[in-house]
């Protein structure tokens, strides 16, 4: 009785020490492979305000489990690849967004003038950007009554859902292929009747909606939640004529810039119903044909790269050039504010509210701090096009 005794509490030590063998296996396993993973996910989500990846390797003491979520298909494939690759035995609970057993309507046009656009889904939080009637949005998740959406420049962030129509896949792409009219005024009115007595919604310069039926000075028109209403046709051009080749010239962007002079400085603001820096140049290159990166640092990235110094400036600037200004850490550049040179030394942006300042040391408009913090020039006219500086036409969103 004794020897069976000692006998069962050997194999209870064993089966322990095995366990704990196992245990700690599992351990180093996910210790081994966190810096791989995070390496995967850095090389397709470098930016966190243009894509989503939290995806971890942890062990439920008796499994390995691979979870979290991202929108980027291609990082999955590259972590499943890895561990089968190793022979690792893993549970697969990583999710791709949009997860299309929730989200069964995974794209959304902007129903609202102006949309605003938060850093967390609630209204006390921060506003990051905004995005404008007609512009498409992916919903990646809802959350009580708020969409997180990505917006054709690739930013992220929450949305009040009422401020979003959301598509079907088909529903979208018959959007896609519809005759759609471009608003280039600054700001102005949808109404109810040709007369023009009863307004169904304003409207801002950018903002799209498709056209029903063109009368002799007026559209008929559908806004992106089937309200009809009409619009006068001088304000508008075709969707299909919104070309870089044609609107992409010095003379359009700061026509279009200084238009917009006096308007007050709106943190997160894209519209203009109040632009920060980088949303201020964004709407001028978009209502031009091109889509920006959203945030000067990184519109910073982009674009050909004109090697000045501050002491030599303005020598060969062009007109559209945009000018960034910030500080430098750890011996590199790190821009934190924009603006688009105009000529004769002169640079417009938004800064309190959309104004001209000069790099003449002479001018009555000269802004010494901006001339101490400059740090360089990128130049978007006859740059090459592709992520950060994507011409409207060719984007895959819109057409």
């Amino acid at each position: 009785m004794r020897l069976f005794k000692a006998i069962s509490c050997l194999q209870i030590i064993s089966i322990a020490a095995i366990l704990i063998v196992i245990t700690s296996c599992r351990q180093e396993a996910v210790n081994y492979y966190k810096n791989e993973i995070d390496s995967i996910g850095i090389f397709w989500v470098p930016d966190l305000r243009e894509g989503i990846f939290e995806a971890e390797l942890t062990s439920n003491g008796q499994d390995l489990v691979l979870k979290g979520e991202t929108n980027e298909q291609e990082a999955k494939d590259a972590i499943i690849g890895l561990l089968k690759q190793n022979a690792v035995d893993f549970i697969d609970s990583l999710l791709v967004l949009p997860d299309l057993s929730v989200i069964t309507e995974p794209w959304g046009l902007v129903r609202v003038s102006v949309c605003n656009i938060r850093l967390f889904s609630s209204y006390d939080s921060e506003m990051t950007t905004q995005a404008l009637m007609g512009t498409p949005v992916r919903i990646l998740k809802e959350d009580g009554g708020w969409f997180l959406i990505q917006t054709p420049d690739l930013y992220l962030g929450w949305v009040d859902s009422d401020a979003v129509e959301t598509k079907s896949t088909n529903e979208y792409n018959e959007w896609k292929s519809s005759q759609r009219l471009f608003y280039t005024g600054k700001t102005g009115d949808i109404h109810a009747d040709p007369s023009g007595i009863k307004v169904i919604s304003d409207i801002v310069a950018g903002c799209i909606i498709e056209v029903i039926s063109v009368q002799k000075e007026i559209y008929e028109v559908k806004l992106p939640d089937g309200r009809q209403g009409f619009i006068s046709r001088e304000k508008v051009i075709p969707f299909d004529q919104l070309s870089a080749e044609s609107y992409l010239k010095p003379e359009n962007l700061i026509s279009t810039a200084e238009s917009f002079m006096g308007i007050p400085y709106l943190w997160g603001g894209t519209s203009s119903k109040g632009f920060d820096c980088s949303g201020f140049v964004k709407t001028i290159y978009f209502l031009n044909g091109i889509i920006l990166s959203r945030d000067a640092s990184q519109q910073f990235q982009y674009g050909i790269r004109l090697r000045m110094r501050r002491e030599t400036l303005p020598d060969s600037l062009k007109q559209g050039d945009l000018l960034f200004f910030g500080s430098s850490r750890r011996g590199r550049p790190v821009a934190t504010h924009v603006g688009m040179y105009i000529g004769d030394t002169e640079f417009i942006h938004s800064s309190g509210m959309v104004k001209i300042n000069s790099l003449d040391s002479t001018r009555t408009n000269f802004s010494r701090s901006r001339r101490d913090t400059f740090i360089g020039v990128r130049r978007i006219i006859g740059a090459p096009v592709g992520k950060g500086i994507q011409p409207v036409p060719d984007h895959g969103w819109y057409n």
